[in-house]
Order: structure tokens, then C-alpha cells, then sequence
């Protein structure tokens, strides 16, 4: 492949782009400046990759990361008021195409997904899936057994007529409620607490579809590992 159209599918820029970096003298193989755009590379055999004085580990294939979202960020390509998401990505992967697996409000923290792969988005946001996802609310009032069971029979969401029932509902205190849900409807979390008779405060997602956090920093990213991705038995 060569160099330019190697640096391009990498989310450097556009081709022009690409072979202006290398024009440029921009581009470093194995410690060495490189200024022959149409040098043919082995992706797979790149040892040491430096663009623009940052080094860079080709990725090859679609990507799948995870991604612990602070609150203030919005969960968009153009967002309104605040920053976006994809900005605590590199800027390599947004190039790339990445879209975010469904959405977290501004306010709320987590676990969220990215992929380059659209029919892994599309499995993973398809309503038909009830792919199960686990937050942990922080609530206002103390949290009562009368609460929790209503959340766990279902409950009536405004201007809804179809129940909504909880995977699980569990006090971890008298206002931490950690609660499991499978479908995806607007805002569902506090709106289901709110017909419970409580209110979020505070909503951080922990896991999605068996994914985890574990102990990825906040604001940090990762990639998926291959066992993850197996074990979502999706279609990639």
C-alpha cells in the first residue's frame, strides 16, 4: 500500500492531505524522515510510525472502544452547548468515522461505546436486542421498598401508555439505586424513577451488554478486547 493511502485509511486527512504531510517531512518510518509519498508500506510490518511529531500504533480493522464519559459533554457530532464526546477521542478515529452506541445525556457519566463498524452500532442500539444496561442512580429522597417494587412490576412513563419494567432495581444505599433496564426510550432512567416517586440526582452508567468499566479513568478511553467483542455475540 502505499504511504499517503496507508496514512489516509490511518484518519490523517483527506489523500491530498496525506501527501502533503509527507511533502512536508512530517512523516517518520523506524526513525526516519520519509518524503516519498508513494513508498510502499506493510502496514502489518510497521514498527515505528511518528506523524507530526506524535507517535502512532496503526490500527487495522473496524474500531471498538470504550469510553468512561465525564459529565458536561454532549453526545454528538455538533453539539449545542457544551463540548463533545468525540473531542476525548483522537482525532484519528473521528476521521475514521466513529459513531457513539447510543447516547448518554450531558449530565450523566459512564460507560459508553464507539465503533467504526455500523452494523455493530445498529446490533447494539436495535430495540429488538434488549441488550441490558446497568446505572447507578443517586436519588433525592431515601429510597423505599414501595419504590423499588413499583420499578421492578413496571411503571407508566408520562405521556406513555405501555409499561416499563426494570431488569432489576436494587437500593446499594438509601440513595444510590442500581437499576437495569433493556430497552432505550428517552431519558428512561429518571423518568422511571420519577413515576416511582423519587428523582435522579445524579445517573452514571456501569455497564452495557455484559461491558464493564472496571478501572478506566474518567475521561479515558480504551479499545475493546477480542474476548469482549466475543462475548457480545454480535454480528461484526
Amino acid at each position: 500500500m502505499e504511504l499517503y493511502r496507508f496514512l489516509h485509511q490511518q484518519g490523517f486527512g483527506s489523500r491530498k492531505e496525506c501527501r502533503q504531510l509527507v511533502e512536508y517531512g512530517l512523516v517518520e518510518l523506524s526513525g526516519s524522515v520519509c518524503d516519498d509519498w508513494r513508498l510502499d508500506v506493510d502496514p502489518a510490518a510497521l514498527a515505528c510510525l511518528v506523524v507530526d511529531g506524535e507517535p502512532w500504533t496503526p490500527q487495522a480493522g473496524p474500531l471498538y472502544l470504550l469510553l468512561n464519559k465525564p459529565a458536561g459533554y454532549e453526545t454528538s457530532h455538533k453539539p449545542m452547548h457544551n463540548p463533545t464526546v468525540y473531542g476525548l477521542l483522537p482525532w484519528q478515529f473521528v476521521n475514521r468515522g466513529v459513531s457513539a452506541v447510543g447516547r448518554l445525556d450531558v449530565d450523566t457519566t459512564g460507560l459508553l461505546l464507539f465503533s467504526s463498524d455500523g452494523q455493530f452500532v445498529h446490533a447494539l442500539t436495535s430495540p429488538r436486542r434488549h441488550v441490558p444496561k446497568c446505572y447507578l442512580a443517586t436519588v433525592k429522597h431515601p429510597l423505599t421498598d414501595a419504590q423499588l417494587d413499583a420499578l421492578r412490576a413496571g411503571v407508566y412513563l408520562k405521556d406513555d401508555d405501555e409499561r416499563v419494567v426494570a431488569d432489576e432495581a436494587v437500593a446499594d444505599d438509601a440513595h444510590t439505586l442500581r437499576l437495569t433496564i433493556s430497552q432505550g426510550k428517552y431519558h428512561q432512567v429518571k423518568r422511571m424513577v420519577a413515576a416511582a416517586g423519587n428523582r435522579v440526582t445524579a445517573l452514571h452508567r456501569v455497564s452495557l451488554g455484559g461491558l464493564a468499566l472496571g478501572g478506566l479513568p474518567e475521561g479515558q478511553w480504551r479499545h475493546l478486547a477480542a474476548d469482549e467483542l466475543a462475548a457480545l455475540g454480535l454480528p461484526r
